[in-house]
């Protein structure tokens, strides 16, 4: 559980939470209390219930995973991962987290709700339940 991993990966991790709460106050998020994995949306944003990411606690670093992040923009090159769908941004420490905290804003949101095409205001994207 979290009380396992050394302190500045703690602080990490509420820090990131407190980042998915600020980008999304209205996300519904489940915490597994076997390895600390708290998954956002479940039931909420769509991915057949699935929801649209997790939060995972590692050593050395936090993971913040999006469940379908090869549809995402990803304008600083933050994601990471070679699955099908799954990519994730690892977060070592509470400056690169500053440093990134606009990008991973952005990239919640579109996470959450799809994107948004700036010539013709349409959403598309959008994860919707079906």
């Amino acid at each position: 559980m979290i009380e396992a991993k050394p302190a500045g990966i703690r602080d990490l991790y509420f820090s990131v939470h407190r980042l998915v709460l600020e980008s999304l106050p209205d996300v519904r998020y489940e915490v597994d209390c076997t390895d600390a994995v708290i998954g956002y949306g479940a039931r909420q944003f769509g991915y057949d219930g699935w929801g649209m990411g997790a939060l995972s606690p590692h050593t050395k670093w936090v993971s913040l995973i999006f469940f379908r992040g090869t549809d995402l923009k990803d304008p600083g090159g933050l994601l990471e991962g070679t699955g099908k769908r799954l990519r994730h941004v690892k977060i070592r420490s509470l400056e690169e987290l500053e440093a990134r905290r606009d990008l991973l804003k952005q990239m919640l949101h579109e996470a959450a709700y799809g994107s948004t095409n700036e010539t013709t205001n349409e959403t598309t994207n959008a994860i919707t339940e079906p």
